[in-house]
């Protein structure tokens, strides 16, 4: 999947985390890229699968993608 990338943490300089990215090919799906959470808050998911992962992320980065979600790509 080749994905691209709609926002990331104004606060992170160089660095590409945390960000949040489309797929190209189907932008129904998002990614979001960030630190992993520690094994206390993760045991605080609900429904955790062994093949999922959560990451923390600012809201402010999840709210500009958002934005330029909006902004490039037309809902369905």
């Amino acid at each position: 999947m080749k994905i691209i990338r709609l926002a990331k943490d104004v606060n992170s300089g160089e660095h590409g985390c945390p960000a949040v990215y489309v797929a190209e090919d189907d932008p129904n799906v998002m990614v979001v890229q960030g630190k992993f959470l520690d094994a206390a808050t993760t045991s605080n998911l609900l429904d955790h699968a062994t093949d999922e992962t959560a990451v923390r992320i600012p809201a402010e980065t999840v709210v500009r993608a958002a934005q330029a979600y909006l902004d490039e790509f037309t809902l369905p």
